[in-house]
């Protein structure tokens, strides 16, 4: 790291961020890293890419296996975040992991923000639309129409669930979604949509996973310089955690209010996915500039 420059972290969204409503990336995964590593001889400080998802973390790093962009992840909705073991040289960091996990080659140090999913459960038996809607209660044939089509699928979205639960929601009438929301708020419980899904937790979101992210990146007393960029509800405590915001124009519906209206963040012109390799050719430009005020005293 070049001195009085920091890392630059980016955290992504996946579902209608990076990943379109049909899974389709915004260019092959060659070209990705190619862009990536042409922003990266940009900024002194060195750039780096993690995920940020309802996904759990099996799934996120599938997915980063495939794009070999291996990198810290916040899985299910904030619940969960985890970093490499080897990425990690603070020695007191490494003691506070509460778990390591074996992903592929990958030795990852896991930390958990939420009660476990079982406790969501039983504090919701009581709630049938609750009941109809988690996806670990549907039959194979049910998973199958919903897109979970292979057991792999299932395991790494739905098995691998430890501290959340994903529910469908295509049964709930607005009145429904109303009265979930208070009902679960009532409960200490948060409910969030991401894409077509919805998550239940008992965190507020990503942005608690975000803030332990940051403090478990500082070298040397130096944190890094972090860039979130996100489509939908569940991503705002993200954004809002983040130096840099960056948010999706959604297809058909525009970006999300709750992000549009956060301070200083950046709009994307292009939709959906598309968005994110947008993001790319202003992310430096927009750190810079983040940086300059600062040294000149502005708070941003």
């Amino acid at each position: 790291m070049t001195t009085g420059v920091p890392p630059l972290l980016l955290l992504s969204d996946v579902d209608g961020t990076l990943l379109g409503d049909d899974g389709a990336r915004p260019v092959p995964a060659s070209q990705l890293r190619a862009v990536l590593a042409r922003t990266a001889r940009q900024w002194a400080g060195g750039l780096q890419v993690g995920l940020a998802s309802s996904r759990t973390l099996r799934e996120l790093t599938v997915l980063q296996r495939a794009l070999a962009l291996p990198g810290p992840c916040i899985a299910e909705d904030g619940a969960r975040h985890a970093l490499d073991s080897s990425a990690v040289v603070d020695h007191g960091v490494r003691a506070s992991a509460q778990g390591r996990e074996r992903h592929g080659r990958r030795l990852l140090l896991t930390w958990q923000h939420a009660a476990p999913a079982a406790a969501l459960r039983e504090i919701m038996a009581d709630e049938p639309r609750m009941a109809r809607a988690d996806t670990q209660r549907q039959s194979a044939a049910q998973l199958a129409a919903l897109g979970f089509r292979t057991p792999g699928a299932v395991r790494r979205a739905l098995v691998a669930r430890t501290h959340s639960m994903l529910l469908d929601p295509h049964g709930w009438s607005s009145d429904d979604l109303t009265d979930l929301r208070a009902h679960t708020a009532a409960r200490g419980l948060q409910l969030r949509r991401g894409g077509r899904w919805f998550t239940l937790t008992m965190v507020d979101g990503k942005g608690p996973a975000l803030r332990a992210l940051r403090h478990h990146c500082t070298v040397r007393g130096v944190p890094p310089l972090i860039a979130a960029i996100g489509n939908e509800e569940n991503d705002q405590s993200l954004l809002a955690e983040a130096d840099c915001r960056f948010v999706i124009r959604n297809p058909q519906r525009g970006p999300h209010p709750a992000l549009s209206s956060l301070p200083d963040a950046v709009v994307l012109d292009t939709e959906g996915p598309g968005g994110w390799m947008e993001m790319l050719d202003r992310l430096v430009p927009c750190a810079q500039e983040l940086l300059a005020a600062r040294a000149l005293g502005v708070s941003r």
